[in-house]
């Protein structure tokens, strides 16, 4: 984005809760930071900034989880979830100064996020809405997959305002298409008849909203009704890890509906895999040449702006 560097503020999924069990650890890297993620004895996920602050040991390789502390694999400094150092196995005195920096976490629907504060040091001044579905017997567990793509996130969330892609990219007609943004959430509604790969049509309307810059959920109603979330989290300023999550809910019998998932689950990555050739070969034009019938576009860009503090006004005068 023209004028805006550096990572948005935000709630960005950093794994699904799946990929963290009680007492295991987890090495991550995000923000341009190496992290390190673990789920203590209570059941909850803590994480800071990776390296030991004593001679800089990779706390989530070869550490390992002591009650809701994480210990060090070098010399087994602990370490709280604050960040603080609770314990030196062979000094009584610790260093005022033993402490990592301390991520705010929030595990919502079966993801795992932290709390990136962007250049003004924000802390969380939204939520992310629990799905009153989710985990209930009429609804099935996630089907998810991941992909590391080489983009920058402001390219995933131009979709959304994206009307004219819809026919090229996804063979779907659009019979409506609304945009709202109010706050930190941007919204998309839209009717229409997708194109099936293996042949026929689904007439479905759905309901997309971005919780923030990275939070995705979608309410499609179709053939098949479902949640969708679709997640994205930077590593680097041009690089990023996109989840995608999808739960169906129970159509008459829940063996038949779960045999309904992988085909289902192959058209989705389908789509997205179309996207991501565009994605990662096109350049980013701001501003942008629009016309007639592209979509709010440029709505959708300003409201983008206000997750990079102290910088939007600048992009704005541009």
């Amino acid at each position: 984005m023209s004028g805006v560097t550096g990572f948005p503020r935000g709630w960005f999924v950093v794994c699904f809760s799946s990929d963290l069990a009680v007492g295991q650890t987890r090495a991550m890297r995000y923000f341009g930071r190496d992290l390190a993620a673990w789920r203590g004895e209570d059941g909850a996920v803590r994480v800071t900034d990776a390296h030991c602050p004593h001679l800089g040991a990779h706390l989530a390789i070869g550490g390992k989880v002591c009650g809701n502390n994480i210990e060090c694999p070098f010399h087994a400094w602990r370490f709280g979830g604050d960040g603080v150092c609770a314990e030196i196995p062979y000094a009584t005195k610790i260093p005022p100064r033993a402490q990592v920096r301390s991520w705010p976490v929030h595990e919502q629907n079966g993801h795992v996020m932290v709390w990136h504060a962007g250049a003004g040091g924000a802390a969380p001044d939204f939520s992310i809405p629990a799905i009153p579905e989710y985990g209930s017997d009429g609804w099935l567990p996630w089907a998810t997959s991941q992909y590391q793509i080489k983009t920058h996130p402001r390219e995933i969330v131009d979709n959304l305002a994206d009307r004219a892609h819809f026919p090229r990219v996804h063979s779907t007609d659009i019979s409506q298409f609304d945009f709202t943004v109010e706050g930190h959430t941007a919204t998309q509604f839209v009717k229409g008849l997708a194109h099936l790969a293996s042949g026929g049509t689904d007439p479905f309307s759905s309901t997309t909203t971005y919780h923030g810059p990275g939070y995705l959920l979608m309410r499609m109603k179709g053939a098949l009704q479902n949640y969708m979330l679709l997640t994205h989290t930077p590593v680097e300023e041009n690089l990023l890890d996109l989840r995608l999550a999808v739960t169906l809910k129970v159509v008459g019998d829940r063996t038949t509906t779960e045999g309904y998932v992988g085909k289902y689950m192959d058209n989705l990555r389908q789509g997205f895999e179309d996207d991501i050739r565009i994605w990662e070969h096109k350049v980013y034009k701001e501003p942008a040449m629009l016309c007639e019938g592209d979509g709010p576009i440029g709505r959708l860009r300003r409201w983008y702006r206000q997750f990079y503090p102290g910088q939007a006004a600048a992009s704005e005068g541009q």
